[in-house]
């Protein structure tokens, strides 16, 4: 049962929101379009935010929705010893990296990342999702804010690890300490990020990689 809720898990985060979107609504093939990425920065400049925002959210869902019914213990019915929520929550992030609906070429893994943590320590997810706002909101490169974001994610995540809660409340909102499976998903995941914005850093070093419109200097 374990290996078919992974194998399911990667199926949600396969799905290629952004391009059945552009498609239906549309008419376009988005990774004809921009970076020719198929993730939910490229929808936003391609499609605006009309479309690019709800393919995000979207996206955020694809990492959040297993990882928080295993987390809320839905399923313990269905096997002895489930596997750990961010296990899961990993396998839908290869799932939108690598789809196998779209031969393998997905998204960055930033917006299902955040999903993840969102679902299973909500303070862990919100302090990448803070280091993104912020580090955007200075340079204006989504790139570079997604690579800070997810240092900040894995920083927190690192934290929880050594000094977090052990005991609920607390432990819902943060994670618990000691549980491995908190930074090396953060870990596992910070890496894929910055694998898959390879290109972008190549871009960066040539003074090309183009800024979100609101924060170019003027």
């Amino acid at each position: 049962m374990n290996f078919i809720l992974i194998g399911v898990a990667y199926l949600i985060g396969a799905i290629p929101v952004s391009l059945i979107v552009g498609k239906v609504f549309l008419g376009i093939d988005i990774r004809e379009h921009g970076s020719k990425n198929p993730g939910s920065t490229n929808a936003i400049r391609v499609m605006g935010k009309k479309y690019g925002v709800p393919v995000f959210i979207f996206d955020v869902l694809k990492g959040a929705i297993i990882v928080f019914i295993v987390n809320m213990g839905w399923l313990d019915g269905l096997s002895d010893q489930l596997f750990h929520p961010l296990v899961y929550g990993m396998a839908s992030i290869v799932g939108h990296v690598y789809p196998v609906f779209i031969k393998f070429k997905g998204g960055k893994a930033v917006a299902t990342s955040l999903g993840v943590f969102l679902a299973y320590a909500p303070v862990i997810g919100l302090a990448g999702a803070l280091g993104f706002v912020i580090s955007l909101k200075q340079n204006g490169w989504v790139s570079v804010s997604s690579t800070v974001g997810a240092f900040s994610l894995s920083t927190v995540a690192i934290i929880v690890y050594f000094f977090g809660p052990t005991t609920a409340p607390l432990t819902t909102w943060f994670g618990t300490r000691g549980i491995i499976e908190i930074p090396v998903i953060a870990l596992i995941g910070t890496t894929l990020i910055i694998i898959r914005h390879k290109k972008n850093y190549q871009r960066l070093r040539q003074g090309i990689e183009p800024k979100i419109k609101s924060f170019k200097k003027k």
